[in-house]
């Protein structure tokens, strides 16, 4: 597809941009998944797709091979394509952006981006991405959401928490709260994205889950039904849920099965229950960032000292 293809699309308004890449900013396929939920549930059309050539080590992403149903061989490259989604006269256009993430010329990759969304009256920039934490699956899935847009950040935020009387507190312990992005150290290609954004006068959204870092599996649904659920907010499109919901109701029906016999494991969950819990904990909650290879040490360390007691 050439950038012709951008032209020959209705002309867009009020439009607001979502995307994921997969890689490092997709623990468990999260993101991902929930702009392929999007896609196949509504009424968005492939215009564009960005050439993989100069961006990618292909020895780091590679491409893959499969069998067609005529006997032919096909190679799929790393593929970076963009989805519209004309709404109803007064709502919001929508342009969604499935991609994984780069391994050379960040900058080039990042401008090109930016210069289509601009081209397409882009009004608010989102990105979807999940982490690895020290969250346990047997509490409400955790999404953190940062903005740099005053209105969400007064709708979703100002003087929320001061509005509610002690009683209630707890009740809304859970609550999504958006702030002004804060995180600081080695970043990903959605920070990048968001800067040049936001140096642009374009609002962003960033929503990130996280996933508990002991499981070792392919796909988390019940974080991407939170996220959905959380990104419905901003869309004018009709996302069914359900099917999802029973996916994500299953998920935690055989995990608790998988971990019956798991005691040292359920020894540990139980340790991160009491810290999710605890309102001391207040700001280890709020954390928008957490290091997969430090997690996995804590988590070593715990088990064997449960060992060796």
């Amino acid at each position: 597809m050439t950038k012709n293809n951008i032209n020959s699309i209705p002309k867009l308004q009020n439009t607001i941009f979502i995307g994921a890449w997969s890689g490092w900013s997709d623990a468990t396929k999260v993101a991902t998944r929930a702009i392929r939920e999007i896609i196949s549930q509504s009424s968005a059309k492939k215009f564009f797709s960005i050439p993989p050539e100069e961006f990618y080590d292909f020895s780091q992403n590679r491409p893959s091979v499969k069998n067609n149903d005529d006997g032919k061989r096909e190679i799929k490259w790393p593929s970076n394509n963009f989805y519209y989604i004309k709404t109803k006269k007064g709502s919001r256009d929508i342009i969604l952006f499935l991609g994984v993430e780069p391994n050379y010329k960040w900058e080039t990759y990042t401008n090109l981006i930016y210069d289509i969304a601009k081209s397409l009256n882009t009004e608010i920039f989102v990105t979807l991405g999940a982490l690895l934490d020290s969250v346990p699956h047997t509490r409400k899935p955790k999404i953190s959401c940062t903005t740099t847009s005053e209105d969400i950040f007064n709708i979703y935020t100002k003087n929320y928490k001061s509005k509610l009387k002690n009683d209630e507190k707890n009740k809304y312990f859970n609550q999504v709260i958006y702030s002004p992005p804060s995180y600081e150290g080695p970043c990903g290609l959605t920070s990048v994205l968001g800067q040049k954004f936001d140096e642009n006068d374009i609002d962003t959204i960033s929503i990130w889950g996280h996933a508990p870092h002991y499981l070792q599996i392919p796909h988390n649904p019940t974080l991407t039904f939170t996220i959905l659920k959380e990104l419905s907010k901003f869309l004018d499109v009709d996302i069914d849920l359900e099917q999802l919901e029973v996916e994500a109701d299953e998920f935690r029906s055989n995990l608790e099965k998988a971990l019956e016999d798991q005691k040292d494991i359920q020894i540990y969950i139980k340790k991160l229950e009491e810290r999710f819990d605890s309102e001391e904990h207040t700001n280890w909650l709020n954390r928008t960032n957490s290091e997969p290879a430090q997690i996995v040490k804590d988590l070593e360390d715990f088990l064997k000292k449960e060992r060796e007691s």
